[in-house]
């Protein structure tokens, strides 16, 4: 492919800069992402009180995920032209509020379990609206300097809910029953994160629609293009990306919407489950935070291969603790690691390999494929359990498929120059400048 970047005649802004006019946003997106997050997250304390009332099996009430990958996988490319094309504030906005009480109506499930799937189908196609495309394309266009440390914070949201979501639905669940504590965990969220997004969330692209912002950071972001839809999607690198982070998302949503059952299985109570799936939660802020850091200093083809390495060891502990907590606890901060950072490093790996320009576009694409692996993974694993009473073999299986992607990662190849549309040595300096 022949990437080509249009660039204006400046020096991209500081870091300093960027956060003085973007800080709101990053805030903002985080909250975003937390609520995104929350029906994923509180799967799998819902899923024993669900299972124990209605005699649903687990791949049964897993398979809420599917119609979540199905939707992704169709629409997400058409989210990511209308967030390159209109901005993603509006998205944003209307996404949150109808999440919010889609969540909140799980409540009315049952006893069928067609009554589930189809409120987790509306669920799914509201989320949609929400996507982490939304966020991270708001975030990415005010943000060159620091982007990786800007997406780290901004992503940081869903560690926030799988740190949160746990503990708190166990704590609903037991003092106001699994119906309450599912509307108890939409009010809390949507107290904490409308007013933020109303309030806050925007973008370049909203910006310059309505007149308001930073010029500075306005006329920067307009630095950053990169490849079209065409030589993004058909290239060998994008293939790459897409598959690594299928993988990838295959693995994390597996095990985080299924750790507790897991931790169950291997002898741990369900109240220390859900703690460990905490510490979970927590250490996936760490992952993100360092991914951030070391992704804007580091080249982040490494970075994400050797933070695919990370499931590797937790299968191992998983499949061999025989009931330890030391090695139950040390599994769950692997995988929060490689949660914490998988989001993270693919979106920046995106914009640094195809740039801003269509953004949107492509890492929708990539989000439909985050969909279809969230959707399969989870009743892959938990079919498995039905089936053989136990998560062994999937465990096992995982071993190979983290593997596969890390070499992905390591081999994507250098960050592309994306030269300037005009032949000018002084263009073709600030586009080096602005690479990325």
């Amino acid at each position: 492919m022949s990437p080509r970047l249009n660039v204006l005649e400046q020096s991209p802004p500081s870091a300093r800069s960027e956060w003085k006019s973007g800080w709101t946003v990053v805030l903002a997106a985080a909250m975003g992402m937390g609520l995104l997050s929350v029906p994923t997250y509180s799967m799998g304390i819902f899923m024993k009180p669900l299972e124990d009332e209605f005699g649903w099996s687990r791949s049964a009430i897993a398979g809420g995920h599917l119609f979540g990958a199905v939707s992704s996988l169709v629409m997400g490319p058409v989210i990511g032209l209308i967030i390159d094309r209109a901005g993603p504030r509006r998205l944003a906005l209307a996404g949150s509020v109808l999440v919010c009480g889609m969540f909140a109506m799980l409540s009315l499930v049952g006893p069928s379990i067609t009554s589930w799937w189809l409120l987790w189908a509306a669920l799914s196609t509201s989320a949609l609206l929400i996507k982490p495309t939304v966020w991270t394309a708001g975030v990415s266009s005010l943000f060159s300097t620091s982007r990786g440390l800007a997406l780290a914070v901004a992503l940081s949201g869903t560690a926030l809910a799988s740190t949160a979501t746990p503990a708190l639905g166990h704590y609903l669940i037991e003092s106001l029953g699994w119906r309450s504590a599912y509307m108890a965990l939409a009010g809390i969220w949507a107290a904490l994160a409308l007013p933020l997004i109303f309030l806050f969330f925007d973008s370049a692209h909203d910006r310059q629609r309505t007149g308001g912002g930073d010029s500075k950071a306005k006329d920067h972001a307009a630095v950053l293009t990169g490849v079209s839809p065409r030589e993004g999607l058909l290239s060998l690198r994008f293939a790459k990306l897409a598959t690594a982070a299928f993988t990838a998302t295959l693995i994390s949503a597996s095990y985080v919407t299924t750790m507790v059952p897991i931790l169950m299985a291997s002898g741990q109570s369900r109240i220390a489950g859900a703690t460990i799936a905490g510490v979970m939660g927590m250490t996936t802020v760490a992952g993100r935070l360092f991914s951030g850091v070391f992704c804007d200093r580091l080249n982040a083809n490494i970075i994400a291969g050797a933070t695919l390495l990370l499931p590797v060891g937790a299968c191992f502990l998983l499949l061999t603790a025989d009931g330890s907590l030391a090695a139950a606890t040390t599994a769950a901060v692997a995988m929060g690691l490689t949660l914490g950072a998988k989001l993270h490093f693919i979106a920046y790996l995106t914009t640094k390999h195809f740039g801003m320009r269509s953004f949107g576009v492509l890492f929708g694409t990539i989000s439909g494929l985050f969909g279809l692996a969230s959707g399969i993974g989870p009743v892959a694993l938990n079919y498995c359990y039905d089936v053989t009473g136990s998560y062994q073999i999937a465990l096992l299986g995982t071993i190979p498929l983290a593997l596969g992607a890390s070499v992905l990662f390591f081999r994507l190849g250098r960050y592309p120059v994306f030269e300037p549309a005009v032949s000018s040595p002084e263009l073709t300096h600030l586009a080096h400048v602005a690479r990325g």
